[in-house]
């Protein structure tokens, strides 16, 4: 299974367009959102992604930039999709896998080599390690205001290969 990962939208309507057509493209199955979409707007966009029609599970964890949580989880759940306050702890085709927005947040669970894969955001630095057994995979910001560069991350759960794909 393939997987998508995507953090920090921030409102960014152009980079979750160009990020859902990447990952329907490129045969994702799951997307992972590591917090900070900001806006109930914004995360109804992820319902062209098809969630139970064309592809799996659309899983977020809310960030420090999403204020209003009530409308974001009502928003994300409306579409099938999943929202999390600050963690996600579960399993994806086989495989064990956290996702927390802050890197802070994640430190435990990358301790503990209990997971496969570890995803966290908020940095808005890309970035792919490994510690013992755990994958670590933050995809950027799908908008940096700075660079006006933005990236999401695509993750094979069948040997944990990480690619990182540009938002144009």
């Amino acid at each position: 299974m393939r997987i998508g990962i995507i953090s920090d939208t921030h409102d960014n309507h152009r980079s979750v367009r160009r990020a859902i057509e990447i990952f329907t493209e490129g045969g994702i199955a799951c997307i992972l959102h590591a917090g900070d979409m900001t806006a109930p707007a914004t995360a109804a966009l992820f319902a062209d992604f098809g969630v139970g029609a064309r592809h799996d599970r659309f899983i977020a964890v809310l960030g420090n930039c999403d204020a209003d949580r009530v409308s974001l989880r009502g928003t994300i759940e409306a579409f099938g999709g999943e929202a999390h306050e600050s963690c996600f702890d579960g399993q994806l085709d086989g495989r064990t896998v956290f996702m927390a927005h802050k890197p802070s947040s994640v430190r435990p669970a990358i301790d503990s080599q209990a997971y496969d894969l570890v995803v966290y955001g908020h940095t808005h630095h890309q970035d792919t390690h490994r510690v013992g057994r755990t994958l670590i995979v933050n995809p950027g910001a799908a908008r940096d205001w700075m660079t006006a560069e933005g990236h999401v991350a695509i993750v094979d759960l069948a040997d944990l290969s990480v690619t990182f794909e540009p938002l144009r």
